[in-house]
């Protein structure tokens, strides 16, 4: 299902090239904004079914048989596979004057670890992803060093990265990542 997964995140990334001016004000105004994130996704995503790409999706799910009452973003159905559940959430590199990399993220114990800790309550027979948008691009040696920092120090988990931010403009970043059944790759 990875394979699905960064076809359908590559072209959500060309459906947001179009926003590089909203993009840009994030980033100026030192904003996250999950939600404008999760609006667009919902248009692509409804876009995706009706052009038959995508089979189904969901938002906001608690039927995936995971931790009690926990809701996920978005679950997605490729055709003849199980369902697919991708949490969502907005990195940006500055607020209030503060610079942010993909370490300061990845290392914290309240960003990435308790996401990836419930994304591994829902049973095996799924796959489980973060869709990360960040704005701006953060560039592949930071990115690539916040996941093997977050690897290292928490061992019980892993993610991997399925997309590379050189292959993003410099207004942002959409990064892909796997979690993989039982924590680690």
């Amino acid at each position: 299902m990875c394979e699905e997964m960064k076809t359908l995140v590559s072209r959500f990334a060309e459906y947001l090239k179009k926003s590089e001016r909203q993009l840009g004000c994030f980033h100026k105004y030192q904003s996250q904004v999950e939600g404008w994130f999760k609006g667009e996704l919902l248009c692509f995503l409804d876009r995706e079914k009706r052009t038959g790409r995508l089979f189904d999706f969901g938002r906001e799910r608690q039927d995936h048989g995971g931790y009690n009452g926990m809701k996920v973003d978005i679950m997605l159905k490729f055709d003849n596979m199980p369902p697919s559940w991708v949490e969502l959430k907005h990195w940006i590199g500055y607020q209030n004057e503060t610079p942010y990399n993909p370490s300061s993220y990845f290392m914290t114990t309240t960003c990435v670890k308790p996401v990836v800790e419930r994304l591994l309550t829902i049973p095996e027979n799924s796959d489980k992803f973060m869709l990360v948008p960040f704005t701006p691009n953060p560039g592949s040696k930071g990115w690539n060093s916040g996941i093997e920092a977050f690897n290292t120090r928490f061992t019980s988990l892993s993610v991997r990265s399925l997309t590379n931010p050189d292959d993003y403009p410099e207004y942002f970043f959409l990064g892909l990542l796997h979690v993989p059944e039982g924590g680690r790759h």
